[in-house]
Formats: C-alpha cells, structure tokens, sequence
C-alpha cells in the first residue's frame, strides 16, 4: 500500500484498501496562527493507517525535500536594524487539495467504522470543517489517549511518551510536529508516517487492555463523553461588546486598586517585583510566612496569603489587586487578544472555542484549555458572575443553567453511610448546615454566617486531607480552636471517620498497586502509598478520599452530559461544564421543555445513583448571572 499519496489514483487505492477494514486510526497535522484550534486551523497532512498499511496524505506543505538556507538574520546596512530572514527550501512536491482528499474520504469517515485517534476530538473537529454540510464523523470512535489515561492516570499521556514506554521509540529529535512548516517535505513524511502507524499499533495494545481491566462499562461512557464533546466543540458565543466594556472597567479597578495598595504600603514600590512585596509582607509587615517556593522564599501567591486576608490591611489590598489582574490578564484580554503582549485573540466568529479534556485530571475531572474555561472564578463572587454574563445566547435563545446541590457532600454522605449527614439530606437540611448545627451544638436555624463558613471548612479538610491550621486559616480562628472544632465533628459524625479508615486500608491493602474504584468504576491507582518516602505517602494518603468523591463527582457530571446529548431537543446546544453547573442554549419556545431535558439529565430517575437524594434546579435565563 501507498505510504505516500499525491494522487487521485492513490488516494483510491488506499480507500478501497481501507473500506475493506473494521477500522483505522487517523492523524492530522496542523497549520496558521491557530493550529490548536480546530475551528479555524489548516490540516496539511493527513495519515491514515489499519493492520498492514499507513498511508500518508499531504495537502498543502510548503517546503520541498531539500532545505537551501537556515533561518538566520542579518542587519540592515540602512537602517541598522536586525532583520530575520525565514528558512528557504526547494520547490515542494505537487500535492492534492483539501477538497479533493477529503471529498473522496467522507464515505470512509462517514461509515460505521471505528474512528481512531490520539485525542480525536481534536482531531475529528479539525476536519469537520472539510465536510461542509456534514460536520463531525459519525462514532464509533476510539481515543488512544482516553484509553491510556484509563489504564495509567499517573504517566505522561502524549503519542510520543506512550511510543517510548512501550517500543522504545523516540522519533521526532527535530520537535517537527510543533511547527510542521519549517521542516522539510520529508522530515514531515516521516514524522507524520510515524505518529499514523504508532497511534494504530497503541490502539491495538490499548483496547483489550480496557477490557481485562474491567474498565468496559467506564469506557463506554468515555466514548460517549467524546460524542458529546464534538456537540460543544461548535463554541460558546460570547457577547463582544459586553467583553470590551469589562476592559475598561477592570482596567479603572485596576488603578484604583493599585492605589489602594499603595496607601496600606505607605509607599510606592513595584507591585509586579516578588522581592519587593517579601520584603514588605514579611520583614516590615512582620507577617509569618505561611508557604515556601520552591527556592524555600516564602511565598506571595494567594494561598500563601490568604488567612492574613481581613486581619492585615496590605494584604487584602494586594489580593484585591491580583484578582482584577489576573481577571484581566487571564479571561477578558486572554479572550481579546493584546498585540501589545503578543496575545492572539481566542474568539472566533464571535465564539470561544474551549477544549474540554476528558482525561486532564487524575481524578476523572476535565481541564480545558485555550481558553480554560474550569478556572473560572466561582458562580456566587462579582468577578465569576461578570465572566459568565459574557456568555449571550444566540438571538431566539435562552440559556439554561443548572448545578448539582453541594454534590461532594452528598457523595461523601453516600459513602459513609446513615448517619447525621445522610439524614440531613433526607431531611431536606444544608450540608453545611446540618455540619455547623452539630458542631456548634445549635438549632439548625440558629446557625451564623461565620459558623456555616466553618462547616465550609471542615468539609473541605475532609474532602481534601487539609490538616487543622487550614481549617483554622479559612475560618479565620486559631490552630488550638480548629483542633477543637475536628475533634467535635469526629464526635458528632463517627460515620465519616470510619469511611475515611476503612478506605484507606482497602486501598493500602491492594496490590500489587493500591487503587480504588470509584462511583462507576473507575480506577485510582495510588502507588505512592506503599513509598518508602514519608512525604509522598502521606501525599498519596490525603488523595484517597478527594479520588473517592472528585472522581465519583467526575462520573456523575460525564453521565449526566451524555444523557443530555442524547436527549437534546432540536436546535438544543450544550455549551459547556464549569465546575458543578452545566450550561445549555435553547430556543426561547422550548425552553420549558429544555429545562426538564436538562433537570432529567442531571437528577432523574435514572441519575439516583446515591443512597440520598440528588437534586439540580435549572434557571432559564437570559445571563449566566441570572441563575444565582
């Protein structure tokens, strides 16, 4: 079979070959100032490959097989100035066009057959766009780096890590896959031959692996968790107008709030310089340092400043200033643009286009990047509501948003079983307030502001293996009387404490590698729970119960994503998943009915998955704000 193909006459070749498989893994090069998004980028190469051929296609390289001049500079006699003068090649081969390719391989794409690639909603929305009319492929799919991930969730994902673990190649020396047309013709031939064949040969050690591990059921609904990324990979719309306004407002916060730095200083000093502000936190404010860099500094981030928030004047003046900046920075000029920055703009036909990555965390949890749309500021702070109100339905649309009720809580309480907080949500009482009731030894009703924020932070020691100086720091209470507050919730919810053992020894026990499963089934391998090293085990330790409840959370959230994409309504759109809420556009006359497709989806029959309720309420709104 053809490893080069430059013709009509080949690429036919290759199809007939192909059609007469199961299956095939795919793999796409890409070009232009926005190769990582698959909406606007230029897919220039093309490789296919199945049992006995790889096969590749170029569409469009613009270097030939010999490079003539290096990129190199020189300066310019007039002016003075440096110029940078671009590598020269030879004339490329001749080549088919994009149409051509993929108009003869949509039957191939568009078949039942299993669609494989490494990271394929990448991939598969890359080419999408070649398919007018169509869109995406059709599944089955399969996703060598999901399957990856499932088997390993501690190991490095990439195709090029999974070729040296497990044949010991290293093949791309020249980084050639980053920027693909500084390279020469053949050097891409070869690399992109290679990354085709290494993702079928992966694929084919990956797939009964899943099976053996008994991760079917777990893959399943991975796959459809990629279906139902395709769905959103068609962008959020974004009100452009509104962005623009929130420069200019954070940019006058931002002064103002420099100011205000300045005055709790009583000088003026360089507010971006980290010396500067150790030396003011730590030596004239006479601070404790709470955290270390890595170089053993104390540190100035905001978790190492956090607990003096409130309790020193500069402090909390200075977080307020890394907030608007980094609200600022990140999120309004991060989706802008700033050519001043060098910043490329993130919108795209009036959309941002996030890539959700089903395997990002360890824990089952998605990332997302360009732009990362998980790390946006909390729904219930000034900055999260301004960032989800750019958020603006299409004319004819609303937006539907719902969020599992203190679904973390509710997990844990399922987990360790009848005690006081399982009855607390049978009895239809806050978590954290139930929490704060017992501890504090009060009526439910009686509870304070300041009591449910410790309960707050009990939950989150718990569910994160935070010690009591972090309960004591987001309660704004002493060490002596967090300790007091632990000791009394051990007392007051035994049930929790015996879970938190109990699992521990379950999964210490396991060999010959600790792991838990989590709600569905997923796999947690903790290996550094048997290490010799006291720090990494207890690391690994303080993971156990976070995996248990994050990963049980990150099942519940995929589950109710897939139920949703298979029950949308017509013209229905997911938009994203931020956190514990899920975001859906429908048009305005089925709204109603939308909002029960989505209340279904999350919390229905079919979604009672605990052993105490699961509750969503969907807001139809026209701003993400509303929903609060």
């Amino acid at each position: 079979m053809h490893q080069l193909v430059t013709t009509l006459d080949q690429l036919h070749d290759v199809i007939n070959y192909f059609e007469a498989r199961d299956g095939f893994a795919f793999d796409v090069e890409t070009t232009g100032p926005h190769r990582g998004v698959p909406a606007v980028n230029e897919v220039t190469w093309l490789s296919l490959s199945t049992d006995g051929a790889c096969s590749v296609i170029p569409l469009g390289h613009p270097n030939g097989y010999r490079l003539l001049r290096k990129a190199t500079r020189r300066k310019n006699k007039q002016s003075g100035e440096w110029e940078h003068l671009p590598a020269l090649f030879d004339e490329p081969p001749k080549q088919l066009r994009p149409s051509q390719v993929f108009g003869a391989l949509e039957p191939l794409f568009f078949s039942d057959r299993t669609k494989v690639a490494h990271n394929a909603p990448f991939d598969l929305l890359s080419i999408a766009k070649y398919f007018p009319g169509r869109g995406y492929p059709p599944p089955p799919y399969g996703d060598t780096i999901v399957g990856a991930w499932m088997l390993n969730e501690n190991r490095l994902l990439g195709l090029k890590a999974l070729d040296r673990e497990r044949y010991n190649l290293d093949y791309d020396h020249d980084n050639t896959g980053k920027c693909v047309e500084k390279h020469t013709f053949g050097q891409v031939h070869e690399y992109a031959w290679m990354d085709g064949q290494t993702t079928w040969l992966q694929w084919k050690d990956i797939r009964p692996k899943i099976t053996a591990e008994g991760l079917e059921d777990m893959w399943a609904l991975e796959m459809d968790v990629l279906h139902c990324l395709l769905h959103m990979g068609r962008g959020v719309p974004v009100d452009i107008d509104a962005l623009q306004e929130l420069r200019t407002r954070l940019r006058a916060e931002m002064e103002h709030a420099e100011a205000e730095v300045y005055r709790a200083a009583g000088r003026v000093f360089n507010i971006n310089s980290t010396p500067q502000k150790q030396k003011i936190l730590y030596d004239e404010q006479g601070l404790k340092p709470r955290k270390l860099t890595k170089k053993g500094a104390p540190s100035t981030d905001a978790e190492a400043l956090e607990p003096y928030k409130g309790r020193n004047e500069f402090v909390s003046t200075l977080l307020g200033y890394q907030d608007v900046s980094k609200i600022l920075s990140t999120y309004v000029e991060g989706y802008l643009g700033n050519p001043d920055e060098d910043k490329p703009t993130q919108i795209f036909n009036g959309r941002i286009h996030p890539m959700l990555k089903q395997y990002g965390t360890v824990t089952g949890r998605f990332s997302c990047s360009t732009p990362n749309v998980q790390n946006w500021p909390r729904a219930d702070t000034v900055w999260g509501k301004a960032i989800r109100d750019l958020v603006d339905p299409i004319p004819g649309f609303k937006l539907l948003v719902a969020d599992y009720a203190q679904i973390e809580q509710r997990i844990l309480a399922h987990f360790a079983g009848k005690g006081a907080l399982w009855q607390g949500f049978w009895d239809s009482i806050d978590a954290h307030t139930a929490t704060a009731a017992a501890v504090f030894g009060v009526a439910p009703e009686e509870v304070t502001k300041q009591m449910r924020q410790v309960a707050k932070a009990i939950a989150f020691a718990i569910n994160y293996g935070a010690g009591p100086q972090k309960v004591a720091d987001m309660s704004h209470t002493t060490l002596r009387r967090a300790k007091q507050i632990l000791a009394t919730h051990e007392k007051q919810f035994p049930e929790v404490y015996r879970y938190k053992a109990k699992l521990l020894r379950t999964v210490r026990s396991r060999r010959p590698e600790p792991y838990l499963r989590t709600l569905l089934g997923r796999k947690r391998r903790l290996p550094d729970l048997l290490s010799h090293d006291q720090g990494r085990r207890a690391k690994a330790e303080r993971q156990v119960v976070n995996s248990h409840i994050q990963g049980s959370n990150a099942d519940m959230t995929k589950l109710a994503l897939t139920r949703l994409h298979k029950n949308l309504l017509p013209d229905m759109q997911i938009l994203l998943t931020v956190h514990d809420e899920i975001a859906a556009m429908c048009p305005a006359e089925t709204a109603e009915e939308g909002a029960r497709v989505l209340h279904d989806a999350m919390a229905g029959p079919e979604m009672q998955l605990l052993s105490v309720p699961v509750t969503t309420d969907v807001k139809i709104c026209n701003r993400w704000s509303e929903a609060k």
